[in-house]
């Protein structure tokens, strides 16, 4: 588009700091733990703690994985999870 810059009204810009004030994601991080590949997939912390019986954990910092996806699987996984423990 010609002239685009002259016609922008609002500009945006969402960095680690949105995330922190305005999602209250901990430190501003979109995905919970650091994205590099001890963090991820399997090596996820568990939806059962190993150490404190019926304490299950569910999120973005969770396995499966982060983002809104991975939140509503882990959900599904820590219920699933419990559900099997208790029936």
């Amino acid at each position: 588009m010609p002239d685009l810059r002259n016609h922008i009204v609002t500009r945006r810009h969402i960095t680690p700091k949105t995330f922190e004030s305005e999602l209250a994601a901990f430190k501003g991080s979109a995905f919970s733990v650091a994205p590099k590949l001890t963090q991820s997939a399997y090596f996820r912390p568990s939806n059962e703690d190993s150490g404190i019986p019926g304490l299950y954990l569910v999120g973005a910092g969770t396995h499966p994985g982060a983002g809104l996806p991975g939140v509503l699987n882990s959900a599904k996984a820590t219920v699933d999870l419990i559900l099997s423990n208790y029936q």
